[in-house]
């Protein structure tokens, strides 16, 4: 080494002592004189070192201005990213706070940014917009924030104004939008007045520059808003650069760490190492090549949460089939018959799980206790060979030749929860389920420390994504419970094992607290509910246990499922409250929402009851063999949630129920879960105890009916609670319209069984 150094200097040491002198020169020159492209080429030097870039849309970008670019506002690196991808020199608009602040007030007077004034300073601001208009009038190019700040969590934040008045009206400015993505999530912002910096989880750090066609200046903020949002969801329909599939992700991180442990089985207590669980992934995706031969490329699955059943999930993943997830809970009959109409010819189960469930085996199934006894001390030894031999790529293609990187390949056809009706198949690819996971991992915070509580069943939507999808693919240690209601074990199981993400439907969670003590959620940092509204009494109870916040979240089987959590806008508050009270939160980046007519499907303005539509990567590939139901959710790339809502001017979605929940009575559309809530408010109850419904009434055309579970109730103390409430007189029922009944249909998840709802519904009026 001494030797090469030696004659380089030798051949190379005169000229530089020669010119060295002159190359400083240049570069003091360059920096001195030329800030852009002192900026392109800091911006180079980060893409080289930190950055991998990603830019969509660059050639909608003008070849000269005047242009005024309008931008979300991720990260300090934002500047240095945008200029990296415009021609033009690009003036920023930075608020003045941020232009003061000590550490970086030479970088931006040396930029050249232009410091936007208080808004407490009319005259200020006044004169501003001119120098802004004059430098738009002799052709610069200019960037404006829109939000005021740096987000707090990666979500966009509310737009605090539209781009009229900054344009002057006698020339034509063209507006061009751009969306700032950054799959690791933050990497700096400012909270109480000082600039903190996140750790960095994985290198280099994925960032995307969006950049969309030209738009009309005369949006207002709240359009101008969604406009960025959904070019964040058109950005992010693709797969990202090096993404992976679930069991090829899993396999990449098991070979860097042979003897990690991700896969925990709570119920007897035992680690699955990386090395053990890549070695089932191997052999058991060997046997389901041999067995299943069915034509429709699924194998079903039909076991509990345990690791075992991650690892049979990867192998049907890596045997380039498909995992169909039976949903148990649905009962043996509906649960066969949706197997059978997808195709399925064989279901991979355990006779101990059916024992458990007493149902008998059906000539599809094949028990795993037959399969071990097949596997040759031969196969393992290869097996164990292939993994400490051959290199992490071939091995991947040895084991998956054709799914191995085929982003686009199913991942998995769940079966919806049927609450309005037959269980429908969804069919998610692997990339559908990897943009809800990076999408959940930007906003959560996530690190490598980080633990999660295995409890959802694996056959919902929720469960598959951040009980499985999100440990395999990331090597984030998961707990499994196989039975989600077993509430002493699951308790037991956050306070030994440190679980710091814990997602739970209401009903679940409420069980969990009837078991639990403060200390038992010490290490619990997020608690995320969904499927079911949350009711305020177990958020508050929560409160006292923990000292934290509930966070509700909202999402369906078709959408991979998250779209929205309920977040603090700052993650350095993350856990610790919830923002806008009553509302599922805005939409989680990559992920576009808009709140639409009924009728027209026109979009709405904020605080107008509509259809909730979604747009993202995360949206279904469809329902398996049924194009024209497909076709009705899915139009114009919009995915149609059947939910009624609407959404404020900071982007929070407020659910006020389900297009086939409501009552019209009189001319007016009454919200079934609206009375519900205010009836479960007055109760001050922490169960579902009352479920509203409407049925045929000859005068009005429809009445409520209110079915509940409550000895002697008070059905006046009840109107008259109502009433006091201010809820509008044609929302408030009758006495003789409770109906006392022995139970309340739910699903296993503790959602309401809308058919079985319908059901009673109709014998009342027999």
């Amino acid at each position: 080494m001494t030797e090469k150094l030696s004659e380089f200097w030798n051949c190379f040491g005169p000229w530089l002592c020669d010119w060295y002198p002159a190359i400083i020169g240049l570069i003091v020159f360059l920096i001195l004189c030329s800030p852009r492209l002192t900026l392109k080429i800091a911006a180079w030097v980060v893409r080289l070192v930190l950055i991998r870039l990603r830019v969509i849309g660059k050639e909608n970008m003008p070849y000269s201005g005047p242009i005024l670019l309008v931008s979300n506002h991720v990260s300090l690196l934002d500047l240095l990213m945008i200029q990296a991808v415009v021609r033009q020199r690009v003036r920023f608009l930075v608020r003045a706070e941020l232009i003061d602040f000590i550490p970086t007030r030479l970088i931006f007077w040396y930029l050249g940014v232009l410091k936007v004034p208080s808004p407490r300073r009319p005259k200020e601001m006044q004169n501003f917009f001119e120098k802004i208009k004059d430098r738009l009038r002799v052709g610069e190019t200019i960037c404006f924030f829109p939000e005021g700040a740096i987000s707090g969590s990666g979500n966009l934040m509310r737009f605090r104004s539209g781009v009229q008045q900054l344009l002057p009206p006698e020339i034509q400015v063209t507006v061009m939008p751009m969306r700032l993505g950054m799959i690791h999530g933050r990497l700096t912002g400012f909270y109480n007045k000082r600039l903190h910096f996140r750790k960095l989880t994985r290198w280099p750090v994925d960032f995307s520059v969006a950049i969309g066609e030209p738009i009309d200046p005369n949006l207002t903020a709240f359009q101008l808003r969604q406009k960025i949002s959904e070019l964040g969801a058109i950005a992010e329909r693709a797969p990202q650069p090096g993404e992976r599939p679930i069991h090829t992700a899993f396999i990449f991180h098991a070979k860097r760490h042979l003897f990690g442990k991700i896969f925990f089985d709570a119920t007897t207590d035992t680690w699955f190492s990386n090395f053990k669980m890549l070695i089932l992934t191997i052999l058991l995706s060997k046997v389901v090549r041999k067995i299943d031969k069915g034509t429709a490329g699924y194998t079903g699955v039909l076991l509990p949460n345990t690791p075992i059943a991650a690892g049979v999930l990867l192998a049907i993943q890596s045997a380039d089939r498909t995992p169909a997830i039976m949903n148990f809970s649905a009962g043996q009959q509906v649960a066969l018959n949706s197997m059978r109409r997808a195709g399925v010819k064989t279901i991979l189960t355990s006779r101990k799980f059916l024992d458990k469930l007493k149902w008998e085996p059906s000539e599809e199934m094949v028990l795993l206790e037959n399969i071990v006894p097949t596997i040759s001390k031969k196969q393992k030894l290869i097996a164990i060979l292939m993994i400490l031999f051959l290199p992490t790529r071939t091995l991947v293609r040895n084991i998956a030749p054709l799914s191995c990187y085929n982003m686009f390949q199913q991942a998995v056809l769940l079966f919806s929860s049927g609450s309005t009706g037959n269980p429908k198949a969804v069919m998610l690819t692997q990339r559908n389920i990897n943009c809800n996971v990076q999408s959940f991992i930007r906003v959560v915070d996530w690190s490598t420390s980080d633990r999660v509580g295995g409890n959802l069943p694996i056959f919902h939507s929720f469960g598959f994504t951040v009980c499985f999808a999100l440990s395999a693919s990331t090597g984030t240690p998961v707990t499994y419970v196989a039975n989600p209601l077993d509430a002493s074990l699951i308790v037991k199981t956050c306070r030994e094992f440190r679980v710091s993400i814990l997602c739970a439907t209401p009903t679940f969670l409420q069980k969990y607290m009837m078991k639990a003590k403060s200390e038992d959620f010490k290490a619990l940092r997020l608690c995320v509910t969904g499927a079911e509204k949350l009711r305020s009494e177990l958020a508050d109870r929560y409160r006292e246990l923990t000292g934290r916040d509930i966070v509700e979240g909202y999402g369906c089987t078709e959408l991979s499922p998250i779209v929205t959590i309920n977040l603090n806008n700052s993650i350095f508050t993350l856990g610790t409250k919830s923002d806008h009270p009553g509302s599922i939160g805005c939409p989680l980046p990559g992920i576009h929402a808009r709140i639409v007519d009924i009728n027209t499907g026109v979009e709405l303005p904020p605080g107008q009851d509509g259809k909730l539509q979604v747009r993202a990567g995360s949206v279904m590939k469809g329902y398996l063999n049924d194009p024209d139901l497909t076709a009705r959710a899915i139009q114009n790339n919009y995915y149609d949630t059947g939910d009624i809502g609407h959404m404020d001017e900071d982007g929070y979605i407020y659910i006020t129920g389900r297009a086939s929940r409501f009552s019209k009575i009189g001319g007016e559309m009454v919200p079934h879960e609206g009375v519900e809530d205010a009836i479960t408010k007055f109760l001050h109850s922490e169960t579902r105890e009352v479920a509203v419904a409407g049925r045929s009434d000859k005068a009005k055309g429809e009445r409520l009916v209110i079915f509940h579970v409550i000895e002697n109730i008070d059905t006046a103390a009840i109107i008259a609670g109502l009433r006091e409430a201010g809820l509008p007189n044609i929302w408030i029922p009758k006495s003789e319209d409770f109906i006392k009944v022995d139970r309340l249909p739910l699903l296993g998840s503790g959602k309401l069984d809308l058919m079985g709802l319908k059901e009673m519904v109709k014998a009342l009026e027999s």
